[in-house]
């Protein structure tokens, strides 16, 4: 009887059944991967086919005489080089400004905030900032630095109205890296005889500067390519000659973005195609440069500050 119980075989799966819900699985799951890899590669293919569309039309555009010199009134001829000095002029104004109040902000909500009134009222102050469109904001700015302080069309007018318009995404991006960090390294570096702001300052901000360099790379690329806010703060034309290249904060800057606007709304130049085929590949180079440097110095630091690679 023994002998006849250990011989029967245990109950199982119906191996047809079995073996067809697998292979059903396996199926669903290559579908699915594929679809992915598909997506992943599609945007790829855009960024590749837009930079290419654009190096083919503006590629013999480009010259030293056109990255260098100044645009015309309405001769042909003219190039885009204090263009290009104003657009990073006004991008390292306005990150002077946005990057110490939105990492300050989004570190005071993230790590020492605790819940109550104030915090919430922060929280929605930023979001609701960040709903605001960007000419509503380039009319603020009209409004406040060009009228009412008297600074007429200013780069730190404009660098200014961008700062406001920018700060609820860098806030984000900070609070969103703080959070990546671990908690156990809070824990630890408490556990040592760190104060809270030793804490802040030593561990989690160098544990987050990856996440906080891609959100400099965001806002940066914003600025780059906004128009609206400072067509109405910073101006739409620019100096001539000497007076081109101008670290005055208070001088009339038109950046390339807004130049390529003017260009095409105006059309007084001869050569509008080919200015503004230039000034597009120009502004896309010089956004895709910035941000390929700024992803190789996060990692850099990310690396001595942590030692991860």
């Amino acid at each position: 009887m023994a002998r006849a119980l250990a011989a029967t075989p245990a109950p199982t799966v119906e191996k047809l059944g079995g073996s067809s819900n697998a292979r059903s699985r396996r199926i669903v799951d290559r579908i699915a991967t594929a679809l992915l890899w598909t997506a992943a590669s599609l945007v790829v293919f855009l960024l590749l086919l837009f930079i290419g569309f654009e190096f083919v039309k503006g590629a013999s555009t480009i010259s030293w005489h056109f990255l260098t010199g100044s645009p015309t009134a309405a001769e042909a001829g003219g190039g885009v080089g204090p263009l290009i000095f104003n657009s990073f002029y006004i991008l390292i104004l306005t990150l002077i400004f946005t990057v110490p109040i939105a990492v300050c902000s989004g570190m005071y909500l993230q790590e020492y905030a605790a819940g109550g009134r104030f915090k919430d009222v922060v929280q929605f102050s930023a979001e609701s900032l960040a709903t605001v469109p960007s000419i509503v904001m380039g009319l603020f700015g009209l409004l406040v630095f060009v009228t009412a302080f008297h600074w007429h069309f200013t780069a730190l007018g404009g660098a200014l109205t961008l700062t406001l318009l920018n700060l609820p995404a860098m806030m984000r991006v900070t609070q969103e890296a703080l959070a990546g960090v671990p908690g156990t390294y809070r824990e630890a570096s408490m556990g040592l005889g760190a104060t809270k702001w030793q804490t802040v300052l030593k561990v989690i901000l160098p544990s987050a500067i990856g996440p906080l360099t891609t959100g400099v790379v965001l806002v940066s690329g914003r600025i780059f390519g906004e128009t609206a806010a400072l067509i109405y703060t910073a101006g739409a034309s620019v100096s001539y000659g000497r007076g081109a290249y101008d670290f005055n904060p208070f001088h009339t800057a038109e950046t390339l973005a807004v130049g390529l606007y003017q260009v095409h709304r105006e059309a007084l130049v001869p050569d509008v195609d080919r200015i503004a085929n230039g000034s597009a590949l120009v502004l896309l180079v010089m956004v895709l440069v910035f941000n390929v440097v700024a992803r190789v110095v996060g990692r850099q630091l990310t690396v001595r500050f942590t030692g991860k690679a």
